[in-house]
């Protein structure tokens, strides 16, 4: 098999090895897809499926390229940059506008939602060390993820506490003052003469306006820088309003304090400031955890590989490997690049790239996939054309589509663009219109601020996180972990749901569930198979295992027998046989000449030789194979089971037939989905013969088997062009970039780190049914969320107009502020009826 620089005409990824043409298949030639060419089967029947929708949908520069417009040459290099401070849309406009000012960036784009700046440059006139500081100004820090490690993220985590921390005690020293003498002297408690009093005055009027300016300008820095970068931008945020009214009390508590009077404002600026502060700590300690995934990635990374030449072996780069270098990979390890085998074989593992739930032998002249491991034996791989690895493409991928830009608080920054100009207007004219009229400069400036404070959308930020917050708290009551709280909001408007099947819709494990013997007991079948499967290394041979255990089939006459590696000793088994142990040796049959085979095993058990494996190992190896067991080869496989057939002497004796099977409420899961209007899709790298259980359900629409992991998020965009909204649900790394290329990715906690860290929720116990919980969890959140909106929106609209005509002073602004924040929460927080 050769590599090829051919793209797939649906995922328009790179096709690695011979390409699937509209002609390679069992089923004839299809007009919609003549001519075209593939990277697997599943992308070109998707194309059937789908093919009618806009190819622009699903283009490889959805994950690939920029979204700034610019042209990128093919030759780019591409850098990912972890950005430490960006706060909203406005950081991203001022990032991409700054790198690509840049001598040699081609483009950029910035998704504050998970702190990533993508940055494609000409390496020639560039580099990641010159882009890091190109953009690492205003506060910004930028800087190349130091994947696997922790010092970063605790050194970025111990700043943001810090400024947290800071926020926090210095308004509760400022609002301790203000309760003790501020407010008393305000309400009338004390005589207005009090703060007059040197002693006083001490007390109060140096300290408040100390500890404010540290809080306005030190800890509230970041929001003052955003909405500095927003309105250089041209696109102001919320950030605005907050940093206007913030500045605009203090500003005016100074020229109070400076001219000698006693009623001040400088509560309203610290309040502001550490309550978004706090709120922007707690969500930032979210939005970090999808750099993880990354991390998560590279710790499997091969980063290294043992290169064989005339010199002998030694290790180098895998930077530094070229096409046709030729690389030893010992049994356990992992392929560095794609390639082809020219000497040795071994089971090769490819789950963690594939998502296929068996691993097959690779033998000279196979080619196999990097990142896959060889799981019982040495291979020497020669390097690709390309001299890329499938591991890595999924982990650009996974970068790309991870920082792409999305959520539903941009409604409120979109609402924002209009919002604040508006409300900055209205206080300039509201201001001037009292001075017009000749009120005094003190009262027309009090208004002036009365107007910002009124306005500073606290609730309007409220709405949507601390009604989502509340639904995650109750997913998390019902097992689902939400990392990204953003895309919760939106579940409830899902049109499709995509399901992985090996660990989602099954368990994810291989059993037996059926034995078909010729001219044998079943016992005899089971027993034989078992003592050649203990030896071996793959996940068949674990299932017969177990099964035979299940039925007690593993000891002949009460006899204790072992393999060569070990001796029996009153029962038990010494050390020296690596699969077995002192505490199952009464299960242990005796083997002897074990050997392993291309696709089975055989061996001497009880003094007969045993062979186990695939149907063709048998005619392969001259031994007999009954009708009996021929037409239960057939019937399993024909069902989508592997079948495994057990022989000895020279004859095949029976089947076994293993599959993944599925879980126990899938049909339950999908049913309830389906009834909610949604269509249900199901996504595999399997083949066709291992999903006609889900194919024949009324509630499936379609099932697309054999789909490559590459192609996976490229599937996700395509039924997202065709039908709308898309939900995926998955478990292993394979699924990743298609977990988070979805708007909405669901994982289960039982699979990858990578694909719980890509998801938007994690599955923790419940299985499929927290899944359906979730939806409906989804549901009320939305409408909470509106709830809230409509809340904000009908509380400026009545305080606005009161505060222009001077009816609410800055002080009563502040307090119908937290009144209507504190709605906001209170409705938020209501038990959950689900679908409300």
């Amino acid at each position: 098999m050769t590599d090829t620089t051919e793209t797939c005409t649906l995922c328009d990824l790179p096709i690695r090895g011979d390409p699937v043409t509209a002609d390679d298949t069992s089923g004839g030639d299809a007009p919609d897809t003549a001519g075209e060419t593939f990277c697997c089967r599943g992308c070109r029947e998707v194309y059937r499926t789908l093919g009618d929708t806009d190819p622009e949908a699903v283009s490889a520069d959805d994950l690939d390229a920029a979204s700034g417009g610019n042209d990128v040459p093919e030759d780019a290099e591409t850098a990912f940059l972890a950005v430490d401070g960006m706060h909203c849309t406005a950081c991203e406009a001022f990032l991409e506008t700054t790198a690509r000012n840049g001598e040699g960036v081609y483009d950029a784009e910035a998704s504050y939602t998970t702190e990533m700046l993508k940055v494609s440059y000409d390496g020639s006139k560039t580099n990641e060390e010159t882009l890091v500081e190109s953009v690492s100004r205003l506060g910004y820090r930028a800087s190349v993820p130091e994947v696997g490690t922790a010092a970063a993220e605790e050194e970025r985590f111990g700043r943001d506490e810090l400024r947290t921390v800071l926020g926090v005690l210095g308004a509760m020293s400022v609002m301790m003052i203000y309760v003790l003498f501020l407010y008393p002297s305000y309400l009338g408690i004390y005589s207005e003469s009090f703060l007059y009093e040197p002693a006083t005055h001490v007390i109060v009027f140096v300290p408040v306006p100390l500890l404010s300016t540290i809080v306005v300008f030190l800890v509230g820095y970041p929001i003052i820088r955003s909405a500095y970068v927003s309105l250089r931008a041209g696109t102001p945020s919320m950030d605005v309003l907050i940093a206007g009214g913030a500045l605009a009390s203090y500003a005016y508590s100074m020229y109070v304090v400076a001219t000698g009077g006693v009623v001040i404002y400088f509560d309203v600026a610290v309040a502001i400031v550490a309550v978004v502060t706090l709120g922007d700590f707690v969500q930032r300690r979210v939005k970090r955890r999808a750099l993880g995934s990354i991390g998560d990635l590279d710790f499997d990374r091969v980063t290294s590989a043992l290169v064989r030449d005339a010199a002998g072996t030694h290790e180098v780069d895998v930077d530094a490997l070229e096409p046709g270098d030729e690389v030893v990979v010992k049994r356990g390890e992992r392929v560095p690049l794609d390639g082809t085998v020219v000497e040795g074989e071994a089971a090769v593992d490819e789950a963690l790239v594939t998502g296929e739930s068996v691993p097959e032998t690779r033998e000279p002249g196979d080619a196999v996939i990097g990142g896959s491991v060889a799981t019982d034996g040495r291979l020497v791989v020669r390097v690709g054309e390309r001299a890329a690895s499938t591991y890595d493409r999924l982990l650009a991928q996974l970068w790309n589509v991870q920082s792409g830009s999305g959520g539903t608080q941009r409604l409120a920054d979109t609402i924002a663009a209009l919002f604040v100009p508006f409300v900055i207007a209205l206080a300039l004219v509201v201001a001037g219109g009292w001075l017009l009229s000749g009120a005094p400069v003190r009262e027309a400036l009090t208004i002036g601020v009365s107007v910002l404070v009124v306005s500073c959308p606290c609730s309007f930020g409220l709405a949507t996180p601390v009604a989502v917050a509340a639904g995650v708290n109750r997913a998390a009551d019902d097992g689902v972990l939400v990392t990204n709280t953003d895309a919760v909001a939106s579940l409830a408007d899902v049109d499709v749901v995509a399901f992985d099947k090996t660990g989602t819709l099954t368990e994810g494990q291989m059993r037996v569930t059926d034995v078909a013997v010729g001219d044998a007991t079943e016992r005899d079948v089971l027993r034989y198979a078992a003592a050649i499967e203990r030896e071996a290394n793959h996940p068949v041979a674990d299932a017969v295992v177990g099964h035979a255990k299940e039925h007690d089939a593993l000891t002949p006459g009460g006899r204790t027998l072992t393999s060569d590696g070990g001796r029996a000793v009153d029962g038990a088994i010494n050390d020296g046989d690596p699969g077995t142990d002192a505490t199952d040796a009464s299960d242990v049959l005796h083997v002897a000449d074990f050997e392993e085979r291309r696709r089975g095993a055989i061996g001497t058990v009880d003094g007969a030789r045993v062979l186990v494996g695939h149907p063709d190992l048998f005619a392969g190896a001259d031994w007999t194979v009954p009708d009996t067991v021929s037409r239960a080869v057939t019937e399993a496989q024909g069902d989508g089971a592997i079948a495994t057939v057990i022989g000895w002497d020279g004859r095949a004796r029976g089947v076994l037939a293993a599959r993944d099977t599925a879980r126990e409420d899938w049909r339950e899961t999908v049913e309830a989905l389906a009834r909610d209007g949604r269509e249900i899709v199901v996504v595999t790298g399997d083949d066709q013969s291992r999903v006609s259980q889900f194919e024949t359900h009324p509630d499936v629409a379609d099932v697309f088997a054999g789909v490559l992991p590459q192609a996976k998020a490229a599937v996700v965009e395509r039924l997202r062009g065709a039908e709308g909204t898309v939900a995926m649900v998955g478990d292993g790394t394979n699924d990743a970039p298609a977990l988070a290329a979805a708007d909405l990715g669901v994982a289960f906690a039982s699979g990858t780190e990578l694909a719980t860290e890509a998801a938007d929720a994690t599955v923790t116990e419940g299985g499929l049914r927290s899944v359906r919980r979730l939806f409906g969890i989804a549901t009320t959140t939305r409408a909470r969320v509106r709830q809230n909106f409509a809340w904000a929106l009908g509380y400026n609209a009545i305080t606005l107009p009161l505060a222009a005509i001077g009816l609410v002073d800055p002080l009563l602004a502040a307090i119908a502020m937290a009144a209507s924040s504190l709605l906001v929460v209170a409705n938020s927080a209501r038990s959950y009826r689900l679908g409300e």
